[in-house]
């Protein structure tokens, strides 16, 4: 006659569990070390409830003990939190206080090398850093050059050159992104439009 005892049907239950095919059925031992904390830890909660009784005066400091670490952990979140919002901007570095490349002296040398397009593009740049320089936009590293001729619309300069701008921004993006024709034409048109905006402005 089988035993059917507890102790013998726990040692039963623990050799079919000790079998290969029930190894996802075993507990790992973070999760067993999880459960053995978590037994404690209510263990302690429920002999402070037996403390109360037998050492009133211990419970009652561990519970104000308690209330003092919450409040200066509640007070050290709002006082880092009440400083990052009054901590001052970082300082944004404007195109006229920043020390820039010369652009225009670059373009120089590059078209006497025989790089028109990229000369282009300097004196490109050149003229949107005097546009800005003088106030008459707001230019910021983010902003495209479609922004930059969109705000040039809306500023008192010569409508001719501002046309002149907008065309001559197109062709070099066309030439620079495109197919890199290497023209002198571009080159003297940018120059023309920077002597422009430079005694324009």
């Amino acid at each position: 006659m089988p035993d059917n005892s507890d102790s013998a049907v726990r040692e039963l239950a623990q050799k079919i569990l000790a079998r290969p095919e029930y190894a996802n059925a075993r507990p790992s031992s973070t999760e067993s070390w999880l459960l053995s904390f978590l037994h404690r830890l209510f263990d302690r909660l429920g002999s402070m409830g037996e403390l109360r009784m037998t050492a009133p005066a211990l419970y009652w400091l561990i519970i104000g003990a308690l209330f003092v670490i919450l409040a200066l952990m509640v007070a050290h979140i709002v006082w880092t939190i009440s400083a990052a919002l009054r901590a001052p901007e970082p300082p944004t570095r404007s195109v006229s206080g920043a020390r820039l490349r010369d652009h225009a002296a670059e373009a120089e040398l590059l078209a006497a090398s025989g790089s028109y397009l990229e000369a282009a593009h300097s004196l490109m740049i050149a003229s949107f850093r005097t546009l800005a320089e003088r106030s008459v936009i707001d230019l910021r590293p983010d902003r495209s050059n479609r922004w930059i001729r969109r705000a040039l619309r809306d500023t008192k300069l010569n409508e001719n050159l501002i046309r002149e701008i907008d065309r001559l921004v197109t062709r070099t993006e066309r030439h620079w992104f495109g197919d890199r024709e290497n023209s002198p034409a571009i080159y003297s048109d940018w120059k023309s439009a920077f002597d422009q905006v430079s005694r324009a402005t």
